[in-house]
């Protein structure tokens, strides 16, 4: 199981390979964290300065978020491994076993519900960017850009994870619901995605 405790040449080297885990789900988890790390540095850079002490508990506020956020999605992505994993050893099962009809549907819901947090939690974090773009250190906001868009990827990436498991959902109303929701979640991340990459770059052609 690939980890927060492994290098980043050996997680590369691990995605590369030909198995399975870590896959899609894993990198848009690590690609949420990276997002978040984004934005710590940001208001990192942020807390403490002079002219923004107006809006410091904001600030301290959506630091502890993007932190929780970092320490979530590290998680997640050893979540996604496991319940790819999980699946797959219960799909080599006799199809007709009580055992891989009893643990199947339970194994299905991990895998999608994985990367459905996964993305909530993107959108999370595309959220604090859209609320900080005015409100932060301005010689950081390139950074923070770079924040909205790894996230804004998470989101997409997470939102495939969900899809490329829905075909084994038998209740088709169950699998309306979650493409309904996944959907709805993608488009509120595209939303913001539009609207907070002009407002920082904006920003940043007006100066200091």
């Amino acid at each position: 199981m690939i980890d927060q405790t492994v290098t980043i040449r050996d997680f590369l080297d691990a995605a590369a390979a030909k198995k399975p885990t870590p896959g899609g789900g894993a990198v848009a988890a690590l690609a949420g964290a990276l997002a978040a790390s984004m934005g710590e540095m940001v208001l990192n850079y942020s807390v403490g300065k002079k002219d923004l002490a107006a809006h410091v508990e904001q600030l301290k506020g959506a630091l502890s978020s993007f932190n929780r956020a970092r320490q979530l999605l590290v998680q997640l992505m050893v979540e996604d491994q496991s319940a790819f994993e999980t699946i797959s050893a219960i799909k080599k099962l006799p199809a007709d076993s009580t055992e891989r009809q009893d643990r199947f549907p339970a194994a299905l819901l991990a895998c999608i519900r994985t990367p459905q947090t996964i993305a909530a939690t993107g959108v999370a974090i595309l959220e604090l960017c859209d609320q900080l773009a005015d409100r932060v250190n301005c010689y950081l906001l390139s950074d923070l850009a770079v924040c909205a868009d790894l996230a804004m990827a998470t989101v997409r990436c997470a939102v495939y994870n969900v899809r490329v498991n829905l075909g084994d959902i038998a209740d088709q109303e169950d699998r309306a619901s979650i493409q309904s929701t996944t959907g709805r979640m993608l488009d509120h991340a595209v939303g913001i995605i539009r609207r907070v990459i002009p407002r920082i770059w904006d920003r940043y052609d007006k100066g200091p």
